[in-house]
C-alpha cells in the first residue's frame, strides 16, 4: 500500500484537477457595442421623382417630382431640417412595405398624419410644405 506522504499528493492531485474542472473561467471582455448614429443611415435623397423601391418618399412639388428624401421601414427622422427639408413636402409615395406618418412639428409633435401603404398623395393645400418629422 502507498505510505501516507503518497496518499496526500494523490488526493491533493485528484483535488487540483476537481477545482480546475469545477471552476468557471472569466469570459472574455466584450467588445464595446457603439452608440447608434442620431441620424438614420437608410435615408438618401434622390431627384426628380425617382424614389428608391421600398421607401416612403417625400418630395418637394405637387404630382410626385421635385425630388426630396427617402426612408426605409423602420427609419425616424425627428427633426427633418436635419436633410435640409423641413417645411418643404408637398406630395409623398409610400412602398415601405408600411404605415408610416408625418408630424406638422419637430420632435412627432402635433397631429400625426398617416401615409398608409401603397398610397400616393398630394397634400392639400393646408398641409403643403408644413411636414417637419417623420416616423415609418
Amino acid at each position: 500500500p502507498p505510505s501516507p506522504p503518497e496518499v496526500s499528493v494523490r488526493r491533493l492531485t485528484v483535488l487540483a484537477a476537481a477545482l480546475a474542472i469545477a471552476t468557471p473561467t472569466a469570459p472574455a471582455a466584450a467588445a464595446p457595442v457603439p452608440a447608434p448614429d442620431p441620424v438614420p443611415t437608410a435615408v438618401v435623397s434622390f431627384s426628380g421623382s425617382n424614389c428608391p423601391e421600398r421607401s416612403l418618399c417625400l418630395y418637394r412639388d405637387a404630382n410626385y417630382t421635385g425630388g426630396g428624401i427617402a426612408f426605409r421601414g423602420g427609419d425616424f427622422v425627428m427633426n427633418l431640417g436635419t436633410y435640409g427639408v423641413n417645411d418643404t413636402m408637398s406630395s409623398w409615395s409610400n412602398n415601405a412595405y408600411r404605415d408610416c406618418f408625418w408630424f406638422p412639428h419637430a420632435d412627432m409633435v402635433g397631429g400625426g398624419h398617416v401615409m398608409s401603404t401603397f398610397k400616393r398623395i398630394n397634400l392639400p393645400p393646408n398641409e403643403n410644405d408644413t411636414a417637419s418629422s417623420i416616423l415609418c
